[in-house]
């Protein structure tokens, strides 16, 4: 079963030279920054003069900042990344852009959860694509594990910033049988978010609307009420404090970016969404975790169940010590 690329691209933008009076510091900051644009020879881009100023940050967390209604062209709100600003002109903005997630250039062992000769269950940290898109060539899952496994195939997928199980599989018999079972149903896949409070989530329930691209942005979904893909997720929260709910999630279908859309049309998009939440710098990631996954039991194989810990930097349950 071969998976389209999950990671959209937008227009790229390649940073300009000596666009600010003084470039940020590195990081990620809640607090408000001001940028004067200095050095410019023409008016620039909006996003293009961001990028500039922090270089550490990535092009899509920048179009979110601006896309969210976070940055200020003279005290004037600006929601195109296409605006033109020009020497003077002052930026503010609700706080820094996130910066760019390490870069991975070796597969690491403590990612396996399980290794078989049918099958490899991996826990895939968060900033690591799933698999090789058109849009970018940084490494990816699949891209690394190569070389240490030999020939895989990707099962199902993960967005790049979503940490959690992956299940690689390394004869093409296994996968055909556990494509057949993930299109019955029988494969449960069982996921952890963190979401803000006030929001519509009732204690528990099924999210069933269909989704589509996003008429505006290629690297986002959107719900739409008219044709699109069926898609339901199941949900139950668990958990309450600080302004905060944690969230259980068993998806039924597999869209691109489902959990992600569902609770945030529900008014409860996942802290640290750089896509879908607007006031996605409160975490420094996102909070969507690949908990547990149960593979249905085949012929001989018996039903297999693998699950991946909550990894440091994701927010710790009430009452429970945050790992690392």
């Amino acid at each position: 079963m071969h998976l389209p690329a999950d990671d959209g691209g937008v227009e790229a933008c390649h940073p300009a030279r000596s666009l600010v009076s003084k470039p940020p510091s590195p990081g990620t900051s809640k607090t408000p920054a001001t940028v004067v644009v200095r050095g410019l020879t023409q008016p620039a881009r909006l996003d293009k003069v961001l990028r500039a100023a922090y270089p550490q940050a990535g092009r899509q967390a920048v179009q979110a900042l601006i896309t969210g209604g976070q940055v200020k062209v003279n005290g004037k709100a600006v929601w195109l990344c296409s605006w033109l600003v020009a020497n003077g002109d002052q930026l503010e903005l609700s706080a820094e852009p996130p910066a760019k997630p390490q870069a991975f250039t070796v597969f690491d062992d403590t990612w396996i959860i399980s290794e078989t000769r049918d099958l490899i269950a991996v826990d895939k940290p968060a900033g690591l694509l799933s698999e090789p898109t058109r849009w970018t060539d940084a490494p990816s899952l699949v891209s690394l594990a190569t070389p240490r496994f030999g020939p895989l195939t990707l099962f199902h997928r993960l967005d790049r910033d979503t940490s959690g199980l992956v299940v690689l599989t390394r004869t093409p018999e296994t996968n055909q049988l556990l494509d057949a079972a993930f299109k019955a149903g029988r494969v449960v896949k069982e996921y952890l978010a963190v979401v803000a409070l006030p929001n519509r989530l009732a204690g528990q329930g099924v999210i069933a609307v269909p989704l589509g691209p996003h008429p505006n942005r290629h690297d986002m979904m959107t719900v739409v009420e008219r044709g699109g893909q069926r898609a339901v997720t199941r949900y139950e929260v668990i958990a309450e404090a600080g302004g905060r709910q944690w969230v259980r999630l068993w998806p039924e279908t597999g869209r691109t970016h489902q959990l992600r859309v569902h609770l945030a049309h529900l008014g409860a998009p996942i802290l640290g969404d750089r896509l879908y939440n607007p006031h996605f710098q409160t975490t420094k990631r996102l909070m969507l975790h690949a908990c547990c996954i149960t593979l249905p039991s085949s012929g001989a194989v018996p039903e297999q169940t693998f699950t991946a810990p909550l990894p440091a930097g994701f927010l710790a349950l009430p009452g429970r010590q945050p790992p690392g």
